[in-house]
């Protein structure tokens, strides 16, 4: 590829979605997001933002086998942006997990995303979980275009073996000059056949997808933008060509990743099996930058590059904690604990 991944770390994002055997003719999911800051200092809303875990949030639950529906869901957040305070008058990140309720019985795939934004989008939700859990919705998806009939060679498997897993990781690195940024992102699918006789695991295949762009800083502007991705199948997983992808994704150059990038990744590369994955790479884009407000920051404060010009980041949305009526934005826009006008957006 042209692009190099180089320059100064700034943050790392990792999504990880793990599928086993559930009880009976269920399938078990868990998933975490991880959001790892590795520089910035920045006031905010009266607390000071710093290096270090940001996030750290899972996921568990089951779905049926036979219709994908969920079954059972359940959540847990160690690390959250906002813990109530003061600025937040006792408001927290955590407070409107319990909407994530309303999606027990929807269907995974093919239309999940509508419910998920009805039930947990914008100022109902969080940003984190909701990114989290449509690579979920994909891993589903992927799992049943590649084998329609699956469910049915499910019911072999033993409670708790390993059905399939998905990894993303979203690395994003500075520039010396700090004008723009690097963003190398890795996706991995694995998929297991039933346990050998002698109970060791057995791969079906794996597949890769790798996405490399540089961004510019003033407006976060996609400046450039590569593809290449590999489909190895099992059980021995051997050597494979990586095909390039860049016909897929450079029609994306020259556009923000500040908005709309989603809507127009959705009606260029809409539902094609074979853009499967490339598609899953350009949707987590946009999340992953979010996260490098603060990372840009150095002096507590904020850059101007923590959002692009005109980003409308304080409402309605992108989420519950930043909804347009809500105490923390109140307190960053002139509340007493603001400290002038950061902007809590740029350190998400």
């Amino acid at each position: 590829m042209a692009l190099e991944a180089a320059g100064e770390p700034a943050h790392t994002r990792c999504l990880s979605v793990l599928l086993t055997k559930g009880e009976g003719d269920s399938v078990a999911f868990r998933a975490d997001v991880l959001d790892l800051r590795k520089a910035g200092l920045m006031a905010l809303a009266g607390r000071i933002a710093t290096a270090g875990i940001i996030h750290k949030m899972e996921l568990t639950g089951s779905f049926a086998a036979e219709t994908d529906r969920i079954e059972h869901l359940d959540w847990r957040q160690t690390h959250v942006m906002h813990e109530a305070n003061e600025a937040t008058r006792g408001e927290c990140c955590r407070d409107p997990m319990h909407r994530l309720s309303e999606l027990v019985g929807t269907r995974l795939g093919e239309g999940f995303a509508a419910n998920l934004k009805h039930a947990f989008g914008g100022p109902l939700g969080c940003t984190h979980i909701g990114t989290l859990f449509q690579e979920i919705s994909a891993l589903v998806a992927r799992r049943r275009a590649l084998d329609p009939e699956i469910a049915c060679r499910e019911a072999s498997r033993a409670d708790g073996e390993r059905i399939a897993s998905r990894s993303v990781f979203f690395d994003a690195f500075l520039a010396g000059d700090g004008a723009s940024t690097t963003i190398d992102l890795r996706l991995a699918d694995i998929h297991f056949a039933p346990h050998a006789a002698d109970g060791s695991e057995v791969l079906a295949r794996h597949d890769e997808a790798r996405l490399l762009s540089r961004v510019a800083m003033a407006g976060w502007q996609l400046e450039a933008v590569e593809a290449k991705e590999r489909l190895r199948r099992g059980p021995s997983c051997g050597e494979a060509p990586w095909i390039r992808r860049d016909e897929a994704v450079e029609t994306f150059a020259g556009h923000s990743l500040g908005g709309g990038l989603a809507r127009r990744c959705l009606d260029q590369l809409g539902s094609a099996e074979e853009d499967a994955l490339i598609r899953s790479c350009v949707l987590n884009l946009s999340p992953g930058m979010t996260q490098l407000g603060a990372a840009l920051s150095d002096g507590l404060a904020p850059a101007s590059e923590a959002r692009p010009g005109g980003f409308a980041g304080m409402g309605p949305g992108p989420c519950y904690m930043l909804r347009a009526d809500g105490p923390l934005v109140e307190t960053i826009r002139g509340g007493p604990a603001a400290g002038g006008e950061a902007s809590e957006a740029g350190g998400r």
